[in-house]
């Protein structure tokens, strides 16, 4: 009597797929019915088919005893052997060529990455460890001549219920490496030559719809694993976000121009909502300070409103944003509004997934069902980063993919558009046209300065020029026309001083590097004396903590007279209301961004916005050092001869600077052509902020003196998967008190900090100042 397969320890290889099956059946309880026809004929045939590798002599040898396995690590790999055999069945059943290639690529990755195809496709010579069809030579194809003629084909037929004796076993046994080298033919001859021959949309769509099924099974896989009461996953239990929460919160402002402009702002979105509700794609162009969080919030708790009004699932709810300052500001907002319903937050209400989130889910949960709820997104309303939406869209690794089919019916908000780097505009224009024609889900773009890099939009606000015009709160003052070096313009600031102290005034000076904004810092604390007492002087930048970041903006917040040196990290988003703004130059979109900060409510005189141009000791521009010359050059032909504009003035300018960068720019055809075809591509941080330079991470133990005692604890786990959940269970609280310092020839961080692990340095006392971030023997500096 044969003995049965098992797939884990404790569990046969039928009982996994029944369970994979449940959990599958359990996902599309939350999906549209367009996304559940997209994937119902490949659901079945993947349960039974993404383990049958697990059948051979040496993963059964494994399985019953994984810690003490002395065999060859390659032999208990039972992905190749998987994709060996779906290739095979596909084959013999005559499946078609795009369902046959998509259930194979998901098959041979659920357990590391969605593979590529190899670049010999379109003339190179190169093949990838990730590559589908690196299985027909080395030492994977040795390994797998020799398992298949160990696998026990009976048996693992009786557990999945495919017809698998059916196959010609006696050529197969007899001349595995021949039958390894057909089946790579058949990949490439019949299944890969399919996919060259579709056009961009339909290529777009496979794409999508086989990520889709990626991500189904990466969730089902685990899905009763990791769940301690299965009924808690199995059956989906709504929370209902009500639209009229919005009005709660939003109340009865007082009666000024902004808030005016506010509420007929919001009342011709809603009446573009009710008329366009069918529609797939809105963008919102607003100045800043016209409260789009909150028409935001409006536009996708009306767009569920609808949803359920035509029996339909809600869709849930995913709020994209470029940095976590922003993000902190908004997840507060959207608390505001759970609170006007009287509910009490956690994680099936409201989720944050982002570098900083706690990874908290809810009470009552045990720790594994709780990591697996928050890293598959299961909430009604996700706020995460550009990073995480757009691994979750674009990166083939697992981990990201798992999240993918929740993009699928969505309500996605992405704000601050214009943060997107040019090499994004043609790829994102495509795959998430793709996105919306694949399920029910919608988009909202959303900037003061927005690029028109989705087409076809339907503009929640028709007129919004009348909208920058109406404003007159600011006024950029340009004084280009001559160089600064940084000592002269610290010595203005030492001048300029007195007089902001003297007149309560709030000012804010953004730099673009650290160095110089800390030189400036610098400088202004010469002068300060007794004043801080009453007008504080604030430094924000990398070198300070975001723990000490975030609590320093809710002290500007306050209103309170202040003085603010800064790096550009705070002109985005970030909901502060100064009386005058001092910027180094930057792109177009980067000034706009930070004149949004000057007289944001309004109540006073027009405010300045002085930009002026810095240059270092060796006469290099500091803004040279940070943004894209295409961007600059860009920028100053657009200025040039100009000594102010209003704010009244500003759209016909931020409009036509990006015209000429879509003009001018990469705008990242090569990326969308290797995500078509499947190829191995720049990551996405990449994409977003350049290639990763050497740096050190410091650790602020005196922010969480906690924190070492717990991490001890994390390094002293023996199982290295649990050692890895440990570790990201301090993740957030790892990165609060963590200080990133490129390397730089003549520094190491030996001198003021203790190796500890995962690249992380311990730095010591006295190297860390809460008012003015990192230094150094008592002198404060950058690196």
């Amino acid at each position: 009597m044969s003995m049965p397969l098992y797939s884990h320890p404790h569990l046969e290889l039928r009982e996994h797929i029944e369970q994979v099956e449940q959990g599958l059946d359990a996902l599309q309880q939350w999906h549209s019915k367009p996304v559940r026809d997209s994937v119902a004929g490949w659901l079945p045939k993947l349960a039974r088919f993404h383990d049958l590798g697990k059948a051979s002599a040496a993963f059964q040898t494994y399985i019953q005893d994984p810690l003490h396995f002395e065999g060859d690590p390659r032999e208990k790999a039972h992905t190749p052997l998987s994709l060996l055999l779906t290739l095979c069945l596909s084959e013999a059943e005559r499946w078609e060529a795009l369902e046959a290639l998509a259930l194979a690529a998901v098959v041979r990755g659920h357990h590391g990455s969605l593979p590529t195809f190899p670049e010999r496709k379109i003339g190179a010579v190169s093949c990838s460890d990730h590559d589908l069809d690196n299985f027909a030579g080395g030492e994977t194809a040795r390994v797998l001549k020799k398992l298949l003629l160990t696998l026990n084909v009976p048996e693992l037929e009786k557990e999945t219920g495919l017809p698998l004796t059916e196959l010609d076993w006696g050529s197969i046994r007899q001349e595995p490496g021949r039958f390894v080298q057909r089946m790579r033919r058949y990949l490439d001859d019949a299944l890969i030559a399919a996919l060259q021959k579709l056009g961009e949309g339909e290529a777009v769509l496979f794409r999508l719809k086989t990520q889709l099924l990626f991500s189904l099974l990466l969730e089902a896989d685990k899905a009763l694993l990791a769940v301690a009461e299965p009924k808690n996953y199995l059956k989906r239990e709504a929370r209902r976000w009500e639209p009229q929460w919005v009005e709660r919160c939003l109340g009865k402002p007082q009666d000024t121009l902004t808030n005016r402009l506010r509420r007929r702002m919001r009342e011709e979105a809603v009446g573009t909502m009710e008329h366009h509700s069918g529609d797939r794609i809105f963008s919102l162009t607003a100045p800043t300070g016209c409260g789009k969080t909150l028409l935001a919030a409006t536009w996708a708790l009306s767009m569920q409103e609808q949803a359920r009004k035509m029996g339909e699932n809600p869709p849930k709810i995913i709020v994209v944003l470029p940095l976590l300052s922003v993000i902190d500001q908004t997840v507060k907002e959207y608390a505001k509004l759970l609170s006007a319903g009287g509910i009490e937050r956690d994680g099936h209400w409201l989720l944050t997934s982002h570098s900083l989130a706690d990874r908290r889910y809810a009470e009552g949960l045990e720790a594994g069902e709780e990591r697996f709820f928050v890293d598959t997104w299961r909430s009604e309303l996700i706020i995460t980063t550009y990073d995480q939406f757009l691994m979750s869209l674009l990166e083939p690794k697992a981990r990201y993919q798992m999240r993918f089919h929740h993009l699928c019916d969505a309500l996605i908000v992405m704000d601050e558009v214009q943060s997107l780097p040019c090499q994004l505009w043609q790829p994102l224009d495509r795959v998430l046209k793709g996105l919306v024609s694949l399920g029910s889900t919608k988009l909202l773009l959303m900037s003061a300065t927005l690029p028109a890099f989705v087409s076809g939009q339907t503009p929640l606000v028709t007129d919004y020029a009348s909208y920058f015009s109406a404003f007159s709160r600011y006024e950029l003052q340009l004084h280009l026309e001559e160089v600064l070096s940084l000592d002269v313009f610290c010595d203005q600031m030492q001048e300029e001083l007195p007089g902001w102290l003297g007149e309560g005034k709030r000012v804010l000076i953004t730099l673009n590097t650290r160095a110089s904004a800390r030189k400036v810092w610098q400088a202004l604390c010469e002068g300060w004396g007794e004043a801080e007492e009453e007008t504080p002087l604030f430094f924000i930048s990398a070198d300070v903590t975001p723990k000490d970041r975030l609590a320093t903006v809710e002290r500007i917040k306050e209103g309170k007279p202040c003085i603010v040196v800064s790096t550009q990290s705070i002109e985005a988003g970030v909901d502060i209301d100064m009386d005058m703004v001092i910027r180094d130059f930057a792109p177009l979109d980067s000034l706009i961004q930070v004149a949004g900060r000057c007289n944001r409510e309004g109540l006073k005189p027009r405010g300045v916005v002085r930009v002026v141009d810095i240059v270092n000791e060796n006469d290099k521009r500091y803004s040279s050092m940070i943004y894209d010359p295409v961007h600059l050059q860009v920028t100053r032909e657009l200025l040039l001869g100009l000594e102010t504009v209003v704010e009244e003035d500003v759209l016909p300018y931020t409009e036509h600077y990006f015209l000429e960068l879509s003009k001018r720019k990469n705008s990242g055809g090569e990326h969308l052509q290797r995500f078509l075809c499947w190829q191995e591509g720049v990551p996405v941080r990449e994409l977003l902020r350049g290639k990763e330079k050497a740096q050190f991470t410091f650790l602020v133990l005196e922010q969480d003196p906690s924190l070492q005692g717990e991490m001890d604890a994390a390094r002293r786990v023996a199982d290295r998967w649990e050692r890895r959940e440990a570790w990201r269970a301090l993740a957030s609280r790892i990165a609060m008190i963590s200080i990133n310092v490129l390397a730089r020839p003549g520094f190491h961080p030996r001198q003021i900090a203790d190796e500890y692990v995962n690249d992380l340095w311990l730095l010591r006392s006295g190297y860390y100042s809460r008012r003015c971030g990192l230094t150094v023997e008592g002198e404060t500096r950058i690196f």
